[in-house]
């Protein structure tokens, strides 16, 4: 089998020697159960966004792999951790500052967890696929570093399953509060907010919190409105998530414990994930990213754009924030565990 060389996409593609995790599996194909793998650089890791379809390589020159084939292949493993993450909560911003070869990588939201988590949603067996997949997203990337994996949200009805995959890992979960979540939203393009009614019910099907909401509940009045659905809904699966899996393997860290002290919490995440990184290195590279826009580095933002922007949005929409905080107050919250409702703040540590 050939090793991809480090020029990467542009490269002649051969057969992916799956010992090698420059041969990323960049899709998989839960029905024909093919992974399709394409040769990338670390550079590509950095570069883009995110691992999904917005990846920065060519999605249709995949080479495909059948899923049996890879779950036979001898491959090395390095030290795992997982960043899980609710909606609009920073989580970017916390694996771009994680992001430091050669003591670790963070891979953004690959599709292949997205794939997952839409064939759970869909209700297609996993049988034979949970393995294969963590297995190939944990190959080390530099000799002695450590691998973070960023699922998307949409991959939290499968973590439960990713950490059983992977018993020596320990994870993270990022979430933020209603009135942050809300105003979040608001930030969106129109797109992204007509997925909100998608992403709650999503987010409702994944537990069992939606038996607990009254018919009202299910029938939110405004897009807001089932934005906060589905925060609560995410809130409620992290708990069910935490309580399935324990904190001697997961903990919780809001966005606003984030945003106030990035260097030093995202050292306690590091600490906890037992990252190799020392400790001023990711300071230094902490205070590089928080003056650039997580999802478009080319761009600068930091906490005084962040402060403003929120105050640009309660100013426009305040009305609309207050409407669906009443309507969350009255028809969602007197269902919700107390648990969901003040897991915010939770530190991590050792």
């Amino acid at each position: 089998m050939s090793s991809p060389p480090e020029a990467g996409p542009a490269a002649v593609v051969g057969m992916p020697d799956l010992a090698d995790a420059r041969w990323f599996p960049v899709d998989l194909q839960v029905p024909r159960r093919e992974f399709g793998f394409l040769p990338i650089g670390q550079d590509v890791l950095e570069r883009s966004a995110f691992l999904d379809t917005r990846i920065q390589a060519p999605l249709q020159e995949a080479v495909a792999v059948a899923v049996e084939s890879a779950a036979q292949a001898v491959m090395p493993v390095a030290p795992l951790a997982w960043l899980f993450h609710t909606s609009f909560c920073c989580s970017t911003l916390l694996a771009r500052v994680l992001h430091l070869p050669p003591w670790q990588v963070v891979l953004k939201e690959p599709l292949v967890l997205r794939r997952l988590g839409d064939a759970r949603h869909a209700h297609w067996p996993l049988e034979g696929l949970l393995e294969p997949t963590v297995r190939l997203l944990t190959r080390p990337w530099d000799p002695g570093g450590a691998v973070v994996v960023k699922p998307t949200h949409a991959a939290l009805n499968v973590a439960v399953e990713l950490l059983a995959a992977s018993p020596q890992s320990r994870g993270m979960i990022l979430t933020s509060s209603l009135d942050d979540f809300l105003v979040s939203n608001l930030k969106k393009t129109a797109e992204t907010q007509a997925k909100t009614p998608a992403l709650a019910e999503r987010a409702l099907q994944a537990g069992s919190f939606h038996a607990r909401l009254p018919p009202a509940a299910l029938a939110p009045p405004d897009l807001l409105s089932a934005a906060a659905l589905q925060w609560a809904a995410q809130r409620e699966l992290c708990v069910d998530i935490m309580a399935a899996v324990g904190s001697h393997r997961l903990r919780m860290v809001d966005a606003s414990i984030l945003l106030a002290d990035v260097p030093g919490v995202a050292w306690q995440c590091a600490q906890w994930l037992r990252l190799p990184v020392p400790e001023d290195r990711l300071a230094a590279r902490a205070d590089e990213v928080s003056r650039r826009n997580a999802k478009a580095v080319e761009a600068q933002y930091d906490a005084h754009h962040r402060a403003a922007d929120v105050r640009m949005i309660q100013a426009r929409c305040g009305g609309q924030i207050v409407a669906a905080r009443r309507w969350f107050d009255r028809t969602v919250m007197p269902v919700m565990r107390a648990e969901a409702l003040t897991i915010e703040g939770t530190l991590c540590d050792k």
